[in-house]
């Protein structure tokens, strides 16, 4: 049965079956199409074409910031699927979509860290979600300690992580990639340990971190674990995400690449790699941090919180 109930809901689900096949995540676009499909069922329920009308009520009525620019810019994906599948469809120009602003992130600093850590490591039992106290440290050291994507940390199913041989394997992660993300001996050593005891809690466990009810933990859970840790480390890095661990792993590796003397513009597409960044720029915006904030920052001294990384 079909989560579309518009008059354009076989045209999505083309759709998003289409760009899937051409490498993108199914999970893309996904979203914002069923906001659309609501919209349109309640909204404009007799008609089937996608007018000028239609997207610019779409549009206006998108929230602003980057969400509302990717409602925008989903609605300028059918318009265009549209025409090449040869039905009339307007599509929205690109001028009506604003480019989001990408605000610096957080540095932490290394006594941040060290309280941020004390404040997972600390975390009490918790009824409404068990297991947490053991979760929460880990799955935060695996995104700093291995810059992963907070949903690709999420997402780990258990044959994922192979701690014996120190690699994670992140499956059909953005733009529907793959890759293999070596990590370093700690930190398998921790994942081991993690998913010994979580063996010993449900031995037939499909995701690696995986909640009370057998699934894999909310993009919503993460982040309340996230800035509760925030709060009790005494209020660090107000306004910020999970993503601020993944941002810290790349530019202390560069810092570090710094201190070493390495070339970086040699060595970034390795970082870029590692990362799974798509775009060679995306890896590239993290060195214009580092002039203004190397000294600010404690670089690397906190031992024991952040694994050393491997080149």
């Amino acid at each position: 049965m079909s989560a579309f109930t518009s008059n354009f809901a076989s045209h999505i689900e083309a759709m998003l079956e289409w760009r899937t096949s051409l490498g993108h995540s199914p999970r893309d676009m996904t979203n914002a199409m069923a906001g659309f499909d609501s919209f349109c069922a309640s909204r404009y329920p007799d008609e089937t074409v996608l007018t000028r009308e239609l997207a610019t009520a779409w549009c206006q009525g998108a929230a602003t910031g980057t969400w509302g620019a990717y409602r925008s810019r989903a609605v300028r994906e059918l318009g265009k699927y549209l025409r090449l599948a040869g039905v009339d469809g307007f599509i929205v120009p690109s001028a009506w979509i604003a480019s989001p602003i990408r605000s610096l992130p957080h540095l932490f600093t290394d006594d941040e860290l060290v309280a941020f850590f004390g404040a997972a490591d600390s975390l009490g039992l918790e009824y409404r979600s068990p297991f947490r106290e053991y979760t929460i440290p880990v799955i935060f050291r695996l995104i700093l300690g291995a810059g992963l994507r907070p949903p690709e940390a999420r997402r780990l199913r258990r044959r994922d992580v192979d701690a014996d041989d120190a690699m994670v394997m992140i499956e059909r992660s953005k733009r529907n990639k793959d890759r293999r993300v070596p990590v370093t001996g700690d930190l398998a050593g921790l994942l081991g340990r993690f998913d010994h005891l979580a063996d010993l809690r449900r031995p037939d466990r499909e995701w690696f971190f995986e909640d009370h009810h057998g699934r894999q933990y909310s993009p919503a859970w993460l982040i309340a674990g996230y800035h509760l840790c925030c709060e009790r480390a005494g209020g660090i890095a107000p306004g910020s995400t999970p993503y601020a661990l993944r941002h810290n792993y790349a530019t202390r590796t560069l810092m570090r690449w710094v201190e070493e003397g390495k070339d970086i513009e040699a060595w970034l597409p390795y970082l870029s790699a590692y990362m799974g960044h798509e775009k060679y720029s995306s890896t590239a915006w993290y060195v214009h941090l580092l002039p203004g904030r190397l000294a600010a920052t404690g670089l690397t001294s906190a031992a024991g919180i952040i694994p050393a990384v491997t080149s």
